[in-house]
């Protein structure tokens, strides 16, 4: 789910998991419902694990983007 959610916002966003992290809120045409209900996970997730939604990302090693070939 945690997976889903990162790729869900990296191909709606145009955006890297830091610049969307680093964003207060996201700029009005990105905010759909499917965008929203993957932040929401991205932060429950790292509620959960009581860590920064970052630390868990970099944990998860989801940070990053994988090289494209």
């Amino acid at each position: 789910m945690l997976t889903k959610a990162v790729d869900e916002l990296r191909a709606t966003t145009d955006l890297t998991m830091d610049e969307v992290l680093g964003l207060r809120t996201l700029p009005e045409n990105r905010r759909t419902p499917l965008v929203c209900y993957s932040l929401g996970v991205i932060e429950g997730a790292a509620t959960a694990l009581r860590a920064t939604p970052r630390e868990m990302l970099e944990d998860f090693d989801l940070l990053t983007a994988p090289k494209r070939t």
